[in-house]
């Protein structure tokens, strides 16, 4: 699974939950509006925006086919 923070270091971070971590990156895969997402989810959009740009990233450096 897509893990974001796994490259912190062990100190305390606000890091969501799995389930919303799944929901967000599902959501965002859906082409679902920052907005929207906030409205069902309760994450922050700058939350949101972090994510958004992450999986931006990792997509981006993946091997293509």
């Amino acid at each position: 699974m897509f893990d974001p923070f796994s490259q912190q270091g062990a100190g305390e971070l606000n890091v969501l939950k799995r389930h919303l971590q799944s929901t967000v990156l599902t959501l965002l895969d859906r082409n679902t509006s920052q907005r929207e997402i906030h409205r069902l989810t309760g994450v922050d959009r700058k939350t949101i925006r972090r994510y958004q740009a992450l999986r931006a990233g990792a997509e981006a450096n993946s091997p293509g086919k």
